[in-house]
């Protein structure tokens, strides 16, 4: 059997692909595994100030730290999450655990007696750095159809523990006062996880900490 493969530069002719030993097909590596994504679809994160912010316990009903990602209904897309980083800016750290919240059945609204009583929607990094907090430039990507926050107030109802659906990591061995505590996550979802429309996530910790977090969550939307 043979393959013909069309360059991918446009240029005339085709590539005949290699297979190994095993019957496997070999290919190499041309860009990171979500450039050709970020080339089809729109890639957004979200980072508070670079001075931290706590991380909710996960039965918090204050979420602000917490870098919620609300997918309302409606919206026509479902949120592909990539990435979530965490790391501690300043304060006394906690030993606790960091996961990924998840609460379905949200909706639309934001009122009073809803899941969501509140929620202080900020304008998300644009992977294609032409938009830069929703200042354009050349480049610039589309607006995100979801919501999401990385400062200000953010209430729904609290969190159960049911709504834990995966852990990302740990902040470290020991609760200290001075930088030598290492507390680094760096997760990478792999695009496992799909928020779709009525939706939202957020990342919850086992404990309360007065520490500052400087946290990072990475998604891509896909139309439905």
């Amino acid at each position: 059997m043979r393959f013909e493969i069309p360059f991918l530069s446009g240029k005339g002719g085709h590539s005949e692909g290699m297979v190994g030993d095993g019957g496997d097909i070999i290919v190499s590596t041309l860009h990171g595994k979500y450039y050709q994504t970020g080339q089809k679809y729109p890639m957004f994160s979200n980072s508070p100030t670079p001075l931290g912010l706590a991380i909710p316990i996960y039965t918090n009903t204050a979420l602000a730290g917490g870098m919620p990602l609300w997918n309302p209904q409606g919206s026509g897309v479902k949120c592909v999450l990539t990435k979530a980083m965490v790391a501690r800016a300043s304060g006394t750290a906690a030993v606790f655990s960091v996961g990924l919240m998840a609460r379905n059945g949200v909706g639309s609204v934001i009122a009073t007696g809803a899941q969501i009583t509140a929620f202080a929607e900020t304008v998300p990094i644009n992977s294609k750095l032409g938009l830069v907090n929703s200042i354009a430039g050349s480049g610039g990507g589309p607006a995100s159809r979801v919501k999401s926050s990385r400062t200000g107030t953010v209430t729904v109802s609290a969190g159960v523990a049911a709504e834990w659906v995966e852990t990302l990591g740990a902040t470290g061995v020991e609760a200290d006062l001075t930088t030598n505590g290492i507390s680094l996550i760096n997760h990478d979802f792999d695009g496992r996880i799909e928020v779709y429309p009525g939706t939202m996530v957020w990342l919850g910790a086992t404990l309360a900490s007065v520490a500052l977090y400087a946290t990072t969550i990475g998604w891509y939307e896909v139309p439905v």
